[in-house]
């Protein structure tokens, strides 16, 4: 009896720490693409599991143009966070149409838990389904996110035929990072994690063993699919180890290592947007035709 509640007492322990880490995260807006210029309408469309998601959409400024770009934020951010707005600008001048989404239980999406990066990657589906209906063709198409969006975008891209992949600031390894970061600053004890992890499984829906986009990259590497990867060592969230692995898993990919930033503070840098199209250059995403692809019909305005 003594060993089955302390079972209980360790599991509910677990689950209380689970049902923190992926409790819902809203706040108003920080910003808008209208503080940077940029004309938008508010979009809704579903994830692939029917969950209601909120975006916004940027036009192309070529009308004819067949590139878009599914920006990603990370954790506790949203479309609204300073590094989407301030990237969606880059991508708009290079003649992108920018989708900014909320993730699940962020922003003003629905859904009542976040993931970590394990059922996110159906928003971001979703929202490639959406650019689909739109006239854009997964092949003209560049998944960009950060943090958990960064893990979210490389784990979300194998098999889709998305022209590119880019990730700042995300982890390879969910598991790892938690080993890792969470028990150095003492927010997560090791003899906890197991039971979070158990008890996310069991009673939330979601896995995070599952979540190891350095598995993904693997793929990526598989079927051709460019990848940018971006990270400070630096970093006080997650840990430059991950882009190391990244890296290993995929050695053609493009790694920009910076000295002297935190998590997701890239965008400030003054060589970013000079290093982002030149990687989109790089892929054959700049010019008319991105791939050889060519939009279906027009947006619907």
């Amino acid at each position: 009896m003594v060993l089955v509640l302390v079972a209980v007492g360790y599991l509910g322990l677990g689950l209380y720490v689970a049902a923190r880490f992926s409790a819902p995260d809203r706040r108003p807006a920080q910003h808008t693409p209208g503080d940077v210029g940029l004309g938008y309408k508010e979009i809704s469309f579903e994830s692939t599991d029917g969950v209601p998601l909120s975006a916004w959409w940027v036009l192309p400024e070529d009308e004819g143009s067949s590139r878009a770009v599914v920006l990603v934020h990370g954790r506790g951010g949203d479309k609204s966070a300073g590094y989407v707005i301030e990237t969606a600008e880059i991508y708009t001048r290079a003649g992108y149409g920018v989708l900014m989404l909320d993730l699940r239980a962020s922003g003003d999406s629905g859904g009542s838990i976040r993931t970590l990066g394990y059922k996110e990657t159906r928003d971001v589906n979703g929202a490639l389904a959406w650019l689909k209906v739109e006239g854009f063709e997964p092949g003209g198409v560049v998944l960009h996110g950060w943090s958990v969006g960064g893990a979210t975008v490389v784990r979300s891209a194998p098999e889709t035929g998305v022209a590119a992949v880019v990730a700042e600031a995300g982890y390879a390894d969910l598991p790892l990072l938690v080993r890792q970061r969470l028990s150095e600053d003492g927010v997560l004890p090791p003899l906890i994690q197991p039971g979070a992890f158990l008890a996310a499984n069991l009673f939330l829906g979601f896995d995070p063993w599952a979540v190891r986009p350095g598995e993904d990259v693997a793929r990526l590497r598989g079927e051709g699919t460019p990848l940018f990867v971006i990270h400070s060592v630096a970093d006080e969230v997650v840990p430059y180890l991950h882009a190391d692995l990244f890296a290993k898993a995929y050695p053609e990919a493009e790694l920009w290592r910076l000295e002297d930033y935190g998590h997701v503070g890239a965008y400030t840098h003054p060589e970013y947007k000079d290093r982002l199209l030149s990687f989109l250059e790089g892929a054959g995403l700049t010019g008319d035709s991105p791939r050889g692809l060519c939009r279906t019909n027009d947006p619907t305005e």
